[in-house]
């Protein structure tokens, strides 16, 4: 039980680590860092949540899928919520590999407000879920 929390507290660590690099690329105009880093953040937000909850994605696919399917569809989460790790998730994978695209200030100026709600609806749910299983 203790290494599963500890599993969770590094996952969680890392997501806020990834957030704060978000800003910091953000704000030295680096967007496609600043999209990569802002995927992770979710990305590994969630995998804390799967981690607290027993599920697993083994794929970035898995864990969209995953993820709607115990969360969205479910309605722990607002559908919103749920399709911005997918939108994230495309627009990490054009950042990272497609060298005719250029992740644009807009873009990210409007991804950043959501992406920290979504770390921060995720942390809550993972707060809560302590709270009950204790």
């Amino acid at each position: 039980m203790e290494n599963k929390q500890l599993l969770v507290e590094r996952q969680v660590a890392k997501s806020l680590h990834f957030l704060n690099q978000a800003d910091e690329m953000m704000q030295l105009s680096h967007f496609d860092l600043a999209i990569n880093r802002f995927y992770y953040a979710c990305f590994h937000i969630v995998q804390a949540l799967f981690i607290q909850r027993g599920i697993s994605g083994h794929t970035h696919s898995g864990v969209i899928m995953q993820f709607s399917k115990n969360f969205v569809k479910t309605n722990i989460v607002p559908m919103e919520t749920g399709s911005l790790l997918a939108r994230l998730f495309q627009l990490r994978q054009k950042a990272d590999y497609n060298c005719a695209y250029d992740v644009s200030d807009e873009e990210v100026q409007t991804l950043a407000k959501p992406v920290h709600d979504f770390v921060n609806q995720m942390v809550t749910l993972i707060n809560d879920f302590d709270k009950t299983d204790e």
